[in-house]
């Protein structure tokens, strides 16, 4: 896998998470000078402070975002340049699929879209000292209520703002591997608001007998690629140390090796066998049409179509001494 190209696309990103990092802490240095100055400016911070000091406080605050997405991208890259030189070659394409897939996702840049929020609303309450300072003597009705209009306009950024990081983060992290997360969290609540949702939505498989080996998962409409096909998996997995195994009877401790990833000497399991769902009834296969992320949630990594059987390859995610 060549992952060169991603690697100059993070590259060009971090350069301009940096220049929107330092723009965001030159806008308010720049402002604070010209109201501070002794040319005649200081009328705009004796009479507009609060704004001064909250535009600039949410200007530092998308500076620290910007500057957090540009540490997460270099995180990204720096684990992508490891996997790629020092990972075993049979297990290095599906590691580089995972990194690249976590850079990829809307969930890692969710600061950038926070920074943007809290620029935006930065630059809102400089215009409004401006508005207040050049306007408001003009207008008799806001001069009668100015106090009560200059603490509604000083506080509505900063909760606008939270308000719209909120939402942002809820989308970008719901729909993080979406192509069109605003536009496909837009149609869910639609359809929640008309009743919710089936059983069968979000459903993809159903089990069936398998020609690899015993019982199968099959896929019942077609799966696109990057599709996680058994959300909503919630169930927390539990760790259980492989060597208490030993004095169980036979037919219990085949549930642990025929079902549990095995991590070392620990065995990864469901929180109870009675809630096994399809993604532990994966067949293994030399070439797999699903792979699973550090989490052990289950991704297609190609297209598949109706009636093809989904595989994974356990060495990918399993020690091969329970393979």
């Amino acid at each position: 896998m060549d992952v060169k190209l991603y690697l100059e696309y993070l590259d060009k990103e971090m350069t301009i998470m940096g220049i929107l990092s330092g723009a965001s802490v030159a806008v308010p240095a720049w402002i604070l000078n010209a109201a501070l100055s002794k040319d005649g400016q200081i009328l705009l911070w004796n009479s507009q402070c609060f704004f001064i000091v909250m535009g600039s406080v949410l200007c530092i605050i998308a500076a620290s975002l910007f500057y957090k997405e540009r540490s997460d991208l270099a995180w990204n890259y720096g684990q992508i340049c490891l996997t790629a030189v020092t990972t075993e070659k049979k297990l290095r394409e599906a590691k580089l699929r995972e990194w690249l897939r976590d850079a990829d996702s809307w969930e890692t840049w969710w600061p950038y879209s926070w920074g943007f929020t809290f620029l935006v609303g930065g630059l809102a309450e400089y215009l409004f000292a401006f508005f207040f300072l050049l306007t408001a003597p003009h207008w008799p009705w806001l001069s009668t209520n100015l106090c009560i209009a200059k603490i509604l306009a000083v506080l509505a950024c900063p909760l606008a703002a939270v308000i719209v990081a909120v939402v942002q983060w809820r989308v970008l992290t719901w729909y993080k591997f979406n192509d069109h997360p605003w536009k496909d969290s837009w149609s869910d609540l639609k359809r929640r608001r008309k009743g919710g949702k089936l059983p069968h939505e979000g459903v993809y498989t159903r089990l069936k007998p398998s020609p690899i080996h015993g019982v199968g998962v099959f896929a019942i409409k077609d799966i696109p690629k990057g599709t996680y096909v058994f959300e909503p998996d919630d169930d927390a997995l539990v760790s259980v140390c492989a060597a208490e195994m030993k004095s169980l009877p036979q037919e219990v401790r085949k549930l642990y090796e025929d079902f549990c990833v095995l991590k070392g000497d620990k065995y990864e399991c469901p929180s109870s066998f009675n809630k096994l769902t399809p993604a532990w009834f994966l067949n293994n296969s030399n070439d797999p049409n699903m792979a699973a992320d550090s989490s052990l949630k289950f991704y297609a990594i190609r297209d598949i179509a109706v009636g093809e059987e989904l595989t994974a390859k356990y060495d990918t995610y399993s020690d091969p001494e329970h393979l």
